[in-house]
């Protein structure tokens, strides 16, 4: 099924990308969050071309919806990607070189090798005047951006940036990442010094030895491989990761496929949780059926359990699973104390919501181990595919 789906004022990918084009400032704002919920490979290209018509590293909502697209799909102008994420490697905002650093780690370009130096060097400076303040939330991500930043370099540079990674080893901080670093890069003269280091007396240096030896041989594997052994390449430029889990299978339902694969995994686990790392495990599914037209109260839902699914990111599989016992929902997490390791999406639907051909669906989200969210989404039937539409966000913590 397409993911292009309409959105508010019928607006079809192409339409949304027009207003890229010749839309007001508001009106391009709200097409990018759009096209980083339904976007097709297409949308990344267009949202390339309308940030090099912008201030360079001026927009957080167009980077935002560039950390998603890219994630889901392979740009046709990789140059043109790392150009327009490049001047962000130096915004005052740190979150936003920390997304425009995982941009880099997963489309590497040779072009922001001196970037990349120099936000490695920024974020070293940076981290020491943070170090002092254990509660700042600025620090971890400064620390974020030094560590992400070191392995990006070695996804850009390659050997041509081996001589700046084995000076990291040298700093104690730096060199549990730097080993892992040395991996990326895959020189097989550096094997020997990997060995050295998976007998090293620091117990995170030895775990990124072997991760990293586990990935030089990862490649040389693949590269070994006769032709007819080669995998196809994902088609429509998607990431094999996004490719697999559109192979999942939930239901011959067509509506039922869209809200669990589509909405629930796609959108909601890995579009929102891929690039920071936080997809879990595991995630129990679980669809409810209401009566009316507004979905119940998270805490107050008592709508039939009418199915489950239990999601595993590891494959990824998906398989159908008893009904639980109890049709109270899971427990929101406590503020400022972590839950137990629970990852669970209620899907709750109208009954009439096929017969109608549009609703109310709400998306109660509570992942482990620290937070949980609820979405509505406004669902409807329109040129022979199911589309979506968030109208709220219903709770948070």
């Amino acid at each position: 099924m397409s993911n292009m789906s309409r959105g508010e004022g019928n607006q079809s990918q192409a339409e949304l990308l027009n207003v890229l084009r010749t839309g007001s400032p508001q009106a391009q704002e709200e097409a990018l969050v759009r096209l980083a919920a339904v976007g097709e490979a297409e949308a990344l290209d267009g949202v390339i071309e309308h940030l090099r018509s912008q201030p360079p590293g001026d927009s957080e909502a167009a980077l935002d919806t560039l950390r998603v697209l890219a994630n889901k799909f392979v740009p046709l102008d990789r140059y043109g990607l790392a150009e327009v994420v490049m001047p962000y490697l130096s915004s005052s905002d740190w979150s936003q070189r920390l997304g425009a650093v995982r941009l880099l780690n997963a489309h590497p370009n040779e072009m922001a090798i001196d970037s990349l130096r120099t936000l490695v060097d920024e974020s070293q400076t940076k981290t020491k005047e943070e170090r002092a303040n254990r509660y700042s939330t600025l620090r971890v991500v400064v620390e974020r951006c030094l560590g992400e930043g070191i392995l990006a370099l070695a996804s850009c540079g390659r050997l041509a940036v081996l001589p700046d990674i084995l000076a990291y080893l040298d700093d104690p901080a730096l060199r549990p990442v730097a080993t892992r670093a040395l991996g990326i890069i895959g020189s097989d003269t550096d094997r020997i010094r990997l060995e050295d280091l998976a007998e090293d007396d620091d117990v995170r240096v030895r775990d990124s030895a072997q991760w990293a030896l586990g990935l030089m041989d990862d490649r040389n594997e693949q590269f070994t491989r006769p032709p007819d052994q080669i995998p196809e390449p994902p088609p429509d430029r998607l990431t094999p990761v996004y490719w697999g889990h559109r192979q999942l299978e939930a239901s011959e339902d067509a509506l039922l496929q869209f809200l669990i694969v589509r909405l629930a995994i796609e959108h909601l686990l890995l579009d929102g949780l891929l690039s920071d790392g936080r997809v879990p495990e595991s995630c129990m599914i679980t669809i409810r059926r209401y009566e009316g037209e507004t979905p119940p109260e998270f805490r107050s839902n008592n709508a039939p359990i009418s199915a489950a699914w239990k999601y595993y990111a590891q494959g990824p599989r998906l398989e159908s699973v008893a009904l639980p016992e109890s049709s109270k929902p899971p427990p929101l997490p406590r503020p400022g104390l972590p839950m137990g390791r629970i990852s669970h999406i209620t899907i709750s639907y109208p009954a009439a919501l096929e017969q109608n051909g549009e609703g109310l669906v709400s998306f109660d989200c509570v992942f482990e181990p620290f937070f949980g969210r609820g979405w509505i989404y406004q669902i409807t039937w329109q040129d022979g595919e199911w589309g979506f539409t968030l109208v709220r966000r219903t709770w948070t913590t």
